[in-house]
């Protein structure tokens, strides 16, 4: 742990650089104790770094804004000041800026979020206790706190949602085993809670509020976690008789200063920060150039342990279990529900995991499964897929793409098997339990898809003969587009094809022979049957596609 007990300057603009860029030199090093807006902020306290929501638009607006905000730290601004300094030649060199705060500007593509979230991670940081070790999740916090205190702990968002648990001795309450198994306090217990005022008493005090042993059940320290003066959850501890409550209230205190900054990262307090986090992780997922941004919005490292899972219909009432059972087995995973291009009836959740030691596919793939069946008892089962693992940031986009085709190839496979099994059977047979996929166990499907993708994009003109067919299907309610698909399906086999069907092989053969007429291309010619096949292939695979 640095032994600084706050965040100086000349840190911050160590830590943000590549973030936010410096346009004006600092006449001295200085103290930052706050992260404000200009909203609304009619006193601008030593010390503070001022969010300039609306830039300037010329030089005179500037000059008030550096008088207004005169005893900030830094100003903020978007991107484009640089502009306005430039027009007015107004350089740092030429002594041409106005006196007062240190002037900076949000690199292109920063979001306000994220200096924001980043920032206030940094103050945080900085005013740790020095004594605590330099832990990175709230699943390790809590891990220490309990081996500390000898209590169960868990570490709670505002809405009383379990971020984090731990458990010394095994020995739990039966109130405490319903609230980590299910992820939340239950219903009837905040209700309790609220009506004896103890929850209220916890959301507005600042120090840690303690509850006796009552009723069988053990006693309890909580402390609210606070960072300007807004609630960003809380800490509870369970003990019995032989835990010393004032030790625990002491912990508790001291683990204040290490829990906020890692609470700033895990919560997203607001809808706006979660659709950035999501953007930022399908940024990383698939490719972005500038990568510093996004790796420091969801404190990843560029050089570790990745691997890019892809999750099907995961429907919106199971993410929070999803969310809290992948957390619980891999603490840095960062996980976004997706939407498909290629499959629109397909909800996808993507989480890339990050691991401090490296982790074969299979293995992912296997704890993966073991912790999606315990998420929903085995009631469900979800389809997903795992990449490759690679050890940079900037390789994930290719164990991105694996897990994204392979779950396609997969969830493709899964169909046709539903529909040669609806063909024999009066109902689909139920699936239960997950089931995961790696690449290498598809090979072949990827590629067909892969060469698909790259085919609609380099020659639309493969499309010609699936869009006769299914214009022709869409005048007449015909069926030609499905009949060759399932003859391809059967790989020529007309009985195999005629059963699935549910025709006669004459009709079959006159169907043929209506595809050939329509379409100028013969299904037993070798090159036409490989452009009928891939033409529909690739019209499948198309986003306009009725039948994909």
């Amino acid at each position: 742990m640095s032994d600084e007990s706050s965040l100086s300057l000349a840190r911050l603009l160590r830590e943000t650089e590549g973030y936010l860029l410096p346009l004006s030199e600092p006449t001295a090093d200085a103290t930052v104790s706050t992260i404000d807006f200009d909203l609304d902020l009619k006193d601008c306290a030593p010390g503070a770094v001022v969010l300039l929501t609306r830039s300037p638009s010329s030089h005179v607006e500037l000059e008030e804004i550096c008088t207004r905000f005169a005893a900030a730290t830094a100003l903020v601004a978007a991107p484009g000041l640089h502009e306005l300094l430039d027009e007015h030649g107004m350089r740092a060199e030429d002594e041409g800026l106005p006196s007062g705060p240190l002037l900076l500007e949000c690199a292109d593509g920063v979001t306000w979020a994220e200096v924001l979230i980043h920032l206030r991670q940094l103050v945080e940081g900085a005013t740790s206790a020095l004594a605590w070790p330099d832990i990175d999740d709230l699943a390790g916090l809590a891990s220490v706190i309990a081996n500390m205190t000898g209590a169960s702990i868990t570490i709670e968002d505002p809405q009383s949602r379990v971020l984090a648990h731990a458990n010394r001795d095994g020995s739990i309450d039966e109130i405490r085993k319903e609230t980590i198994l299910t992820g939340a306090i239950p219903e009837w217990r905040i209700a309790q809670l609220e009506e004896s005022g103890f929850l209220p008493a916890v959301r507005a005090a600042t120090d840690v509020v303690e509850r006796c042993a009552s009723d069988g059940e053990p006693a309890r320290s909580v402390l609210p976690l606070r960072s300007g003066g807004e609630l960003l959850g809380t800490i509870w501890a369970a003990y019995g008789d032989g835990v010393d409550p004032a030790s625990v209230r002491e912990v508790l205190r001291e683990a204040a200063g290490a829990a906020r900054p890692v609470m700033l990262r895990t919560l997203r307090r607001s809808p706006f920060e979660k659709r950035v986090r999501r953007e930022a992780l399908m940024s990383i997922l698939t490719g972005a150039r500038n990568l510093a941004p996004l790796a420091a919005m969801l404190a990843l490292p560029f050089r570790s342990h990745y691997v890019a899972v892809a999750i099907a219909g995961v429907q919106p009432q199971h993410e929070p279990a999803v969310r809290f059972h992948l957390r619980a087995a891999f603490a840095d995973a960062a996980l976004a529900p997706v939407p498909w291009q290629t499959m629109p009836d397909v909800r996808c959740m993507a989480v890339l995991v990050q691991t401090s030691s490296p982790l074969t596919p299979e293995e992912v793939r296997d704890r993966i499964a073991r912790i999606l069946n315990r998420a929903e008892d085995g009631e469900y089962g979800w389809l997903f897929s795992v990449g490759r693992v690679v050890g940079r940031l900037d390789q994930v986009k290719d164990s991105w793409d694996e897990a994204a085709y392979a779950l396609q190839a997969a969830k493709v496979a899964e169909t046709e098997s539903r529909r040669c099994v609806a063909s024999r059977v009066a109902t689909p047979l139920a699936r239960r339990g997950s089931r995961g996929m790696i690449a290498t166990e598809l090979e072949s499907e990827i590629l067909g898809l892969r060469v698909a993708d790259t085919l609609g994009d380099a020659l639309p003109e493969i499309l010609r003969p699936a869009k006769v067919l299914v214009a022709h299907d869409q005048a007449r309610q015909g069926q030609l587009f499905e009949t060759l698909r399932i003859y391809f399906m059967t790989v020529g086999n007309s009985a195999e094809a005629s059963r699935r069907l549910h025709v006669h092989a004459n009709s079959l053969r006159n169907r043929l022979a209506r595809i050939e007429e329509l379409t100028g291309l013969s299904p037993f010619s070798r090159a036409d049957r490989r452009w009928l096949e891939l033409s529909l292939l690739v019209y499948e695979r198309s986003p306009r596609s009725p039948v994909a």
